[in-house]
């Protein structure tokens, strides 16, 4: 009866813990095989989901005259890591002593466009 009783109490835990997570954190679902991958991936994602993935940009974003918002991620430059570098996930080839990714965000924080500069 004991064992049927811890297994119970298991089961229930483990349900419990299970309802307590909330999803799994944007960025973090796998590595990327290009640099362009990484830019493909987050168009039409939220601009605070890539700051999760990427860390903050590497230099201030600029406000556009259409209203978007440039950020610009250098590569080279150490800078507060985000999810992808923490983890390995960004991709393992292709030149990094010369890459800039540039992403474009709406007015709503919606990802629109980007592109490579470098990472060859």
């Amino acid at each position: 009866m004991n064992t049927l009783r811890a297994s119970a109490v298991m089961v229930a835990l483990a349900l419990l813990v299970g309802g307590c997570e909330s999803g799994p954190q944007p960025g973090v679902a796998g590595v990327y095989q290009t640099w362009d991958d990484v830019i493909t991936r987050w168009i039409g994602a939220n601009k605070t989901d890539l700051y999760y993935e990427l860390g903050p940009p590497t230099f201030h974003p600029a406000e556009l005259k259409d209203g978007y918002e440039e950020m610009v991620w250098d590569m080279t430059i150490q800078s507060m890591p985000g999810q992808a570098r923490e983890y390995n996930t960004l991709p393992l080839y292709g030149a990094i002593e010369n890459c800039k990714l540039v992403f474009f965000a709406d007015f709503n924080g919606i990802i629109k466009s980007g592109r490579r500069i470098g990472c060859d």
